[in-house]
């Protein structure tokens, strides 16, 4: 089940009421969304520490279930940090955990690698960064589903790096078209990445 747009811009707080549920299907919809939210993050992390896809898999369970265990009694407090902060040190962990001695920094086991180095938080913001881009993409493409040639005019020039001219030729649109596609969706890429951003 895919979450939907809407689901993507619930805030944190709300999905965690909603992983506590008592409804076993509420419960699971919010377990699907919480998922879907955070393991691009926490797999894209462990493959810069040299994990392949089945220790990938291993590690979104390890972090989710170790989540699922603790959720009936977490309860989320701004005040304390970021959930993120939170989310990056349980991976870490388990990245430790699993791959042991195969988990490296460079060519430094990630053993002898403190939490807070400048490295680890800038791999660990790289992929925060990338998955709220994707969910900020998924979000935009279905705001613009009305005007799908805007969202595919901006996929083609931006994402894809395709010639603007190319690009007005293949959508029958002028060239300004394409251009006054990109300034509108990069804008509101930007709004929406922030919102992502603030809510996590």
């Amino acid at each position: 089940m895919k979450p939907s747009t809407r689901d993507d811009l619930a805030t944190r707080a709300s999905l965690f009421l909603r992983l506590k549920a008592g409804d076993t299907q509420p419960r699971e919809i919010a377990w699907e969304q919480f998922r879907h939210r955070y393991a691009p993050a926490i797999a894209g992390f462990a493959r810069h520490f040299g994990a392949k896809e089945q220790d990938v898999d291993d590690i979104i369970q390890d972090v989710l279930l170790g989540f699922y265990a603790a959720a009936p009694k977490f309860v989320y407090d701004p005040a304390k940090g970021r959930f993120r902060a939170y989310l990056k040190a349980v991976t870490l962990n388990s990245i430790r955990r699993r791959l042991r001695e195969r988990a490296k920094l460079d060519t430094v086991p990630l053993s002898e690698v403190a939490d807070d180095a400048p490295a680890v938080q800038e791999s660990w913001d790289r992929n925060w960064h990338d998955q709220l881009m994707r969910r900020a993409l998924v979000i935009l493409r279905d705001r613009f589903g009305g005007s799908e040639q805007t969202f595919e005019a901006f996929r083609l020039y931006v994402l894809q790096n395709q010639p603007p001219a190319d690009v007005a030729q293949h959508l029958g649109m002028s060239v300004d078209s394409v251009y006054k596609a990109k300034q509108r969706i990069l804008k509101s890429l930007r709004d929406t990445i922030q919102q992502l951003d603030e809510e996590d």
